[in-house]
C-alpha cells in the first residue's frame, strides 16, 4: 500500500503534465488547405484594419497551434496598441496582402501592410502544417518596412 500511494502523487503529476502540453495540438482545428488559409487571414486582416481586433483574434484562436488563452491575450495587447497607434496618427485607411512565403509544404507566412496617414504597420501570419492540415503558429506586428526589402 505505501509503494502506490508513493508512486501516485507522481504519475498524476506526470499524467496531467502530458495531457496540458498535448491539449493544445489536439484540439486545435486546421485549414485543410492553403486556399482556406488565405481566406481565413484576409478575414482576420479585415477585422483588424475594421478596429475588430479581439474578434480577429478570437476567430483565429480555435486554429492556433499555440496555447489559446496566451493566443487571445496577445490580441489584447495587439488591441491597445493598436488603440494607442491610432490615437496618435488616426485610424488605418487600407490595408493590403503584400507578400507569401513557402517552405515547401512545411511552413506559410503571408504578410500585410495596415495602412495609417503618417504609418504604416507589417503584419505577418506563420502558418505550419505538421500533418494534414495547417496551423497557424504565430502573428505578429511591426513599424520595421526596411525588412520588407531583404
Amino acid at each position: 500500500m505505501l509503494l502506490t500511494s508513493r508512486w501516485t502523487r507522481p504519475f498524476q503529476i506526470l499524467s496531467f503534465a502530458l495531457l496540458w502540453l498535448l491539449s493544445t495540438a489536439a484540439f486545435s482545428k486546421s485549414f485543410n488547405s492553403l486556399e482556406k488559409v488565405d481566406q481565413a487571414s484576409e478575414l482576420f486582416m479585415s477585422q483588424i484594419f475594421k478596429g475588430e481586433v479581439e474578434n480577429a483574434y478570437a476567430l483565429m484562436s480555435a486554429y492556433a497551434g499555440v496555447d489559446m488563452n496566451a493566443f487571445l491575450e496577445r490580441g489584447e495587447k495587439a488591441a491597445q496598441s493598436l488603440e494607442k497607434l491610432e490615437s496618435a496618427t488616426g485610424k488605418a485607411f487600407t490595408y493590403a496582402k503584400i507578400k507569401t512565403q513557402a517552405v515547401e509544404g512545411h511552413f506559410y507566412k503571408i504578410t500585410y501592410l495596415l495602412k495609417y496617414a503618417s504609418a504604416a504597420l507589417v503584419w505577418e501570419l506563420n502558418y505550419y502544417q505538421p500533418q494534414d492540415g495547417w496551423l497557424l503558429v504565430d502573428v505578429s506586428f511591426n513599424a520595421e518596412i526596411d525588412k520588407l526589402f531583404e
